[in-house]
């Protein structure tokens, strides 16, 4: 027996290694099947209104509810799914082997959503069995007190069926749906029938055309709407002056630039254009200003070697090989030379400013008839979308309206 420890520990073998790995694997937390990871919602106070309603539901029903403090998104992207693909049935079993890797967040199921505007969405996932459960998509109105009621247990109940599927009906159930059924009509009462909703349908379409939709509230975002409505291909040309332009912008130059119409870039070229000449000139007239430099120096030189003036006595116009009137006329000739190149960069650079000017303004134009543009298209898509239906709350019978934009 004292020699036992020591061979053993001379001679490890692969059974002492899988061993060792047996004993380091996490056992897999236990739950009872009725757990359900609660995702935060989305959508502020009216997503957290409806979270808390789910849990009170789940909890009457004797689920046990474990809050994740996570949108699904922002789970995904801590188990590092794609992006664009938060709820694919990949990215949601690696969420759930995330929640089930610890014995505290270890769950059954998962449940997310979100609440955007009057619309909210809401999904269940099994975790075990690998799959969406159900996925609800709800309009709640303003004031409505029917779905906010309804929703949760409609989640609860699509978890319960997806443990315990309902039996089939039975007989007597199926002799009571039956018996639902409308009795027999003569002809005369099935004709009438018909012509009552014909004359519904065209009461209806008649209201439709009547309906008038104020699009005065539709607002242009070029930066927001660019991706809806950049063109990639070239613009239509127009077959008359009448027709409108085209003036989507091109996808391929952005937010931007995508916006400029063809005069623009004309101005862009030839401002571009006033803006190099002008640098070149001026670059020339610095250049001149050397030579000038220079001939000014020899003159003031000469003057200082005769000791006078010899504009005034014309004993001094000669001195050895150098002459007055020689170096007074270089003086002027590169003088004339270096105002000249000035004088032509200050009007290159006047008519750059004022196509820069012009450049600006149809800069402003073209943003200006693109948001009309856009404004325009997104009041025909929100008429084409008109939808109108009953409303029926606590405080409203009537008919709405709705269409998007």
């Amino acid at each position: 027996m004292a020699f036992s420890p020591a061979h053993l520990l001379a001679a490890p073998g692969k059974r002492g290694k899988k061993a060792k790995a047996t004993a380091a694997a996490p056992a897999e937390p236990a739950t009872d099947g009725k757990t359900i990871a609660m995702f935060r919602f989305a959508g502020a106070e009216a997503g957290a209104d409806l979270r808390g309603k789910m849990v009170l539901k789940f909890q009457e029903k004797e689920f046990a509810v474990k809050s994740v403090a996570l949108e699904l998104p922002e789970a995904s992207a801590k188990v590092k799914c794609p992006a664009d693909a938060p709820e694919g049935d990949a990215c949601l079993a690696k969420i759930g082997e995330w929640l089930n890797a610890n014995p505290k967040t270890a769950a059954d199921y998962l449940v997310w959503g979100g609440v955007n505007g009057t619309k909210s969405t809401t999904a269940i996932y099994d975790i075990k069995g690998g799959k969406v459960v159900d996925r609800f998509e709800t309009t709640i109105a303003q004031g409505d007190l029917i779905a906010p009621l309804v929703l949760p247990q409609a989640i609860v109940t699509a978890v319960e069926h997806n443990i315990e599927p309902p039996a089939p009906a039975t007989e007597a159930e199926l002799a009571a749906v039956a018996a639902l059924d409308e009795p027999d009509k003569t002809p005369e009462e099935l004709a009438a029938e018909q012509r009552e909703i014909e004359e519904a349908q065209q009461a209806a379409e008649q209201a439709l055309q009547d309906q008038v939709v104020d699009t005065s509230q539709i607002e242009a975002d070029l930066k927001k709407d660019f991706e809806d409505f950049c063109r990639t291909g070239k613009r239509k040309k127009r077959k008359t002056k009448e027709e409108p332009k085209d003036l989507r912008p091109k996808c391929q130059r952005g937010p931007f630039w995508g916006y400029w119409q063809p005069r623009t870039w004309v101005a862009l070229t030839l401002t571009s254009g006033a803006a190099a000449a002008t640098g070149l000139m001026y670059g020339l007239a610095l250049a001149a200003r050397g030579p000038y430099t220079d001939a000014v120096d020899a003159l003031d030189a000469y003057n200082n070697s005769v000791g006078g003036d010899p504009q005034s006595d014309p004993n001094l116009v000669d001195n050895g090989d150098q002459r007055y009137d020689v170096l007074a006329t270089e003086v002027s000739q590169t003088g004339a030379v270096m105002r000249r190149r000035a004088i032509v960069g200050d009007v290159l650079l006047g008519t750059t400013v004022l196509l820069g000017g012009v450049m600006a303004i149809m800069i402003f134009q073209d943003r200006s008839d693109a948001k009309k543009f856009i404004r325009e298209e997104k009041a025909l898509r929100s008429i084409s979308d008109l939808r109108v239906g009953p409303i029926l709350t606590k405080d409203t019978q009537g008919v709405g309206a709705a269409f998007r934009f």
